[in-house]
């Protein structure tokens, strides 16, 4: 190794990197209360610790997010199916939503640093509820194994000069995947859901205080599920 600046230089490895966001955290947090928020963590990290076993493992954690380091593109789908089934098994959780990037990084002090960890952010960012925003290697990893896979075509990508080849690898259905626009909770709805109607579309709520803020201030959720 080579010594610059008052600083060992490390040689750029190959890796995949994916980021995985809880969907509207903050508005659960906010909706719910500190002590369900807290649980709401706990349940999502158990989730990707188990998820990783023998695929990869936890760079940091990011409050409502992680930034984890796989073997391969395919085991980054399969670490995000898993904690999106876990997830799915419990009542009261938000829905996932995540961005992967495979090509160098550079590894210092137990940390991922780099323009490909940097895209896997971006890319994160991008994704709504229930999707992953990924690149081409993610893509056809994803595909290979039976994901449903839709090509967005050369995309701006914040921080990224010209036009990216970006996918998306949807991890729950739009009918499956029901979110309350307030809270960012998944829900099942049913007879007693409360609802409201807002442009031709039914929207379903997790109580009738979030359908009740919802109604109050429609715009400013609307702009929230823009933003995911």
């Amino acid at each position: 190794m080579t010594r610059g600046h008052g600083r060992e230089s490390v040689e750029p490895t190959q890796r995949t990197v994916m980021f995985l966001d809880l969907c509207r955290f903050t508005s659960l947090n906010d909706t719910h209360g500190d002590v369900m928020a807290l649980e709401v963590i706990d349940r999502f990290t158990e989730a990707v610790h188990t998820s990783l076993t023998g695929r990869g493992r936890v760079v940091k954690t990011l409050g409502d997010g992680v930034l984890l380091e796989l073997v391969s593109p395919a085991a980054a789908i399969a670490v995000a199916d898993g904690v999106t089934r876990a997830l799915h098994t419990v009542a009261d959780m938000p829905e996932l939503a995540g961005g992967i990037s495979t090509g160098t990084v550079i590894e210092r002090d137990g940390d991922v640093l780099g323009a490909t960890v940097n895209l896997a952010s971006r890319l994160a960012d991008l994704a709504p509820a229930g999707e992953l925003r990924v690149t081409g290697s993610t893509a056809r990893a994803a595909a290979d194994g039976g994901w449903q896979v839709e090509p967005l075509g050369p995309v701006p990508v914040r921080g990224f000069h010209g036009l990216l080849d970006v996918f998306t690898v949807v991890l729950c259905p739009a009918d499956q995947c029901v979110v309350d626009p307030v809270c960012g909770m998944r829900i099942s709805p049913g007879p007693a859901t409360p609802t409201v109607q807002r442009d031709g579309t039914t929207l379903s709520f997790c109580s009738s205080d979030c359908a009740d803020r919802f109604t109050t201030t429609p715009e400013q959720y609307l702009r929230q599920e823009d933003q995911r």
